[in-house]
């Protein structure tokens, strides 16, 4: 006998559930309005991510941390990586790899290489930022042997980077973060704000004081372009990243915390 819709549409919404029950979002603000600035971000950290699409798992994302060199002044240094595959259901149809590597500097907060490869399917896109801080500069190498030089600015990250930034700045409730990226050649300005302090549940790792934000990704991520994200950090001294969701031109996405490992 074949399944009947009724049976389908049960099931489909069975796994968005499951996936909705994953995180929990608690009403209310609490007493706090600011949060400090971070010195640094603690290394070396690991952290995993599960991605859902309408609720259905869809990924996996590693995030890590670690010191960069072993002497000297490149002692300093971090490396930032982020890997991300899709789920094992999606491989035989739609497969996806992505490696991002950023190389920064924490005291002057500022990325010095970054390096990008994006493969959807068949289509690779590989790319490499060069930034020089003594003159202000971004040298972008892209596909198809193209290249161009961008001036940034002491705030301007890469797309990685943003991350790692976001988390060593004071918030406070209610105002707007600026923040700018340099990709694809080009330099773009994100829409950043702090909504509230409250208190969710992420999961196995339990309830967890988190600051919200928002911003708008105005730069080309495939398939987010202009989407507005909503990002939850930990209010701590670790301002670890818990929680995303996303609302995109191909529905509701969300990247949700799953282990942490590190200092």
């Amino acid at each position: 006998m074949r399944p009947s819709l009724t049976a389908y549409c049960l099931l489909l919404t069975a796994v968005f559930l499951a996936g909705c029950a994953r995180f929990q979002i608690f009403p209310g603000k609490k007493a706090e309005v600011s949060l400090p600035g971070l010195e640094a971000v603690s290394v070396p950290e690991d952290l995993k991510y599960r991605v859902y699409w309408w609720g259905v798992p869809v990924g996996l994302v590693s995030l890590a941390a670690l010191p960069e060199g072993k002497s000297g002044s490149e002692k300093k240094l971090l490396r930032f990586t982020l890997e991300a595959r899709s789920a094992w259901g999606l491989e035989t149809f739609y497969r996806v790899r992505v490696k991002l590597t950023s190389l920064y500097d924490p005291q002057a907060r500022r990325p010095k290489h970054f390096e990008a490869s994006v493969k959807r399917r068949w289509r690779l896109h590989e790319s490499e930022i060069l930034f020089d801080s003594d003159k202000g500069e971004a040298f972008h190498r892209l596909p198809k042997n193209r290249s161009t030089t961008v001036a940034v600015g002491p705030q301007t990250q890469d797309g990685l980077s943003l991350l790692y930034h976001i988390r060593g700045l004071p918030l406070r409730v209610g105002e707007d973060v600026p923040l700018q990226v340099t990709a694809d050649g080009k330099n773009w300005d994100l829409k950043g704000e702090v909504l509230r302090i409250t208190e969710i549940k992420v999961g196995a790792l339990g309830r967890h004081l988190a600051v919200e934000g928002q911003a708008q990704l105005a730069y080309p991520v495939p398939f987010f372009h202009g989407a507005k994200a909503r990002v939850f950090f930990s209010a701590d001294q670790r301002r670890v990243p818990l929680l995303a969701r996303i609302h995109s031109r191909i529905g509701p996405v969300t990247v949700v915390l799953t282990k942490r490992e590190g200092s």
